[in-house]
């Protein structure tokens, strides 16, 4: 997620969180996105985001990460709380019979719903795509 324009510019789902998935998401978020300032993530301190693999790519990126302490996720509050509002207006609304109806679901969330149609008062009660159009 962009703080600046609220947008999730990049999401994955998986059965588990594996450091594959978080290389996926991250270069996906590097594919989407053309940054000409530095970048700075905000990862918990996952095995997933300390593995050399994961490293490896912030470091050939040029971007840099800052990790909260074990156990305070108020560092990324924003992320976390988005999470929460996902999963509590969302996911646990439906029964999702396998993956792929999940996967469709939040998909529809994330890209139908929430970056195209979800104000935000902090963005002058824009959607994250209106806000990131307008700040180009």
């Amino acid at each position: 997620m962009d703080r600046y324009t609220k947008k999730v510019i990049a999401w994955d789902l998986g059965k588990r969180m594996t450091v594959e998935l978080v290389q996926r998401t991250l270069n996906k978020a590097m594919e989407s996105q053309n940054y000409t300032e530095a970048v700075m993530l905000h990862p918990d301190q996952g095995s997933q985001y300390t593995s050399h693999e994961y490293e490896e790519t912030i470091k050939n990126s040029g971007m840099t990460h800052s990790f909260s302490r074990k156990g305070y996720p108020y560092h990324n509050a924003s992320l976390e709380t988005w999470h929460g509002h996902l999963k509590r207006e969302w996911v646990y609304q439906f029964k999702y019979k396998n993956f792929e109806e999940a996967y469709q679901s939040i998909f529809w969330y994330i890209e139908a719903f929430y970056n195209s149609k979800q104000i935000h008062q902090s963005l002058g009660y824009l959607t994250p795509n209106q806000f990131e159009k307008v700040s180009a």
